[in-house]
């Protein structure tokens, strides 16, 4: 703002300088005489150079464009009125006619400059006037001062955000620990099962071969027992009704026995997982014609109407001696749980299944309430009819059997109307591969 000061006091001295020296010439004024006119002139001239030499040296200093320009002007209209009043002053009079020229000259400059100073009229008002700039700095201190309250919240904010992220990470680590020793906890607990598991298996796999090889060495005295009721018959008169009806008890008695080590035996056979050197094609009818053989006896004497179609799938791949366990339990139930009232019907039947092959058992005789024994149908050693003699183990291995093998046992049925068993085997080739 200093320097704008100098520049209005530098532009009043310019054109409040007496223009009496510019207006005359040798061939007009009288001869000059005295020192005072010289010294008057000197001063003019001196006074126009240094005033364009500040005018110059302030435009050297200015950054903004405009009065760059202005100053520059300035200078330089200084610069020639100078000139020409060391022309008029100390020119000879013989240079009458080049200082008309030079002041023509000047002239044309001099209004070139004055049109340029008009030009720049508009940048000149745009710089803001000291009032302006005073209000300009005020708003923005008023600014910075908002701007650093609004650090401030915003520090303060920041604050608060860096303590929930403490608050929060403290508990997400004591979470963490808490997780790491539940984990732990869980590891040793998982170990400790499977330690249970691997002892129960063994306890499972021990109990199995005590109850198959009881049941097998039971055989011996139970048949010597057979014998021997059989050799005191022969020994005793015969015709007598008391030792008949007597012998008969026996004889139920140790076919009773006889039967349930072989179921015993069975149960403990199916426990133990299966042996892939056992798992081959087996063809469905040569095992149902083995089954036929064995029921041959119960089959004529029911007079059952045995009706199979294993053409949709004649083979499977399983173990022969489950798939004739499967098929003799299966006819078996149908020939105990027959309707009197009616002739016995048995189907049998194979399809595809999505990737299972399906096995269909089905019969027209006295039904299953599944309703009321659906969630116990499988149980070891649960009967559900008392007028026939069953063990409870057939339906018990039937599902053991498949489930050993990955498959499934699903059962409709309708009391009065007969019962059908589906048995999911898994859809294997023998050729492909491994089983699905």
């Amino acid at each position: 703002m200093k320097q704008d000061h100098i520049l209005n006091l530098l532009a009043v001295l310019l054109f409040q300088i007496p223009s009496r020296t510019l207006s005359s010439s040798p061939l007009t004024d009288a001869p000059r005489s005295g020192g005072l006119d010289l010294l008057g002139e000197f001063l003019v001239v001196t006074a126009y150079l240094l005033v364009s030499a500040i005018l110059f040296y302030l435009a050297y200093q200015r950054d903004d464009r405009e009065r760059k320009v202005v100053l520059a002007l300035f200078g330089a209209i200084g610069l020639m009125g100078g000139a020409l009043h060391a022309l008029s002053f100390w020119g000879p009079p013989e240079g009458a006619d080049t200082l008309v020229v030079l002041r023509l000259v000047f002239g044309v400059i001099a209004f070139i400059g004055v049109y340029l100073l008009f030009k720049a009229i508009p940048g000149l008002l745009a710089i803001p006037s000291q009032l302006r700039l005073q209000k300009i700095n005020k708003d923005l201190l008023e600014q910075i001062e908002e701007r650093e309250k609004a650090q401030v919240i915003l520090r303060q904010t920041q604050q608060e955000l860096e303590d929930r992220v403490q608050k929060r990470s403290a508990q997400a680590i004591t979470a963490n620990r808490a997780l790491e020793r539940e984990i732990e906890n869980r590891k040793r607990a998982e170990k400790q099962l499977i330690t249970k598991n691997y002892e129960l298996i063994k306890k499972n796999a021990d109990l199995d071969d005590f109850v198959y090889y009881a049941s097998r060495d039971l055989k011996g005295p139970v048949l010597n027992v057979a014998g021997l009721v059989e050799a005191i018959r022969e020994e005793l008169p015969p015709g007598n009704p008391e030792f008949i009806q007597l012998f008969d008890r026996l004889d139920d008695s140790v076919s009773s026995i006889n039967r349930k080590l072989n179921n015993l035996a069975e149960v403990s056979r199916i426990q133990k997982p299966v042996d892939e050197t056992q798992l081959s094609m087996v063809s469905f009818e040569l095992v149902l014609e083995q089954v036929r053989a064995t029921l041959e006896e119960a089959l004529r004497a029911s007079q059952a109407n045995l009706q199979a179609d294993f053409s949709a799938a004649p083979e499977v791949y399983f173990s022969k001696d489950n798939l004739n366990s499967l098929l003799l339990n299966l006819i078996s139930n149908s020939l105990k749980y027959r309707d009197p009232q009616r002739p016995l019907l048995i189907s049998l039947s194979t399809r595809y299944q999505d990737q299972y092959l399906v096995l269909t058992v089905q019969d027209n005789g006295i039904g299953i309430d599944l309703k009321q024994y659906g969630q116990h149908l499988f149980s070891l050693f649960r009967r559900f009819h008392d007028h026939v003699e069953g063990s409870g183990v057939g339906l018990y291995i039937i599902k053991r059997i498949m489930d050993n093998n990955r498959g499934k046992v699903e059962v409709e049925s309708v009391p009065g109307e007969g019962t059908t068993f589906l048995l999911y085997f898994v859809n294997h080739d023998q050729e492909t591969g491994p089983r699905i």
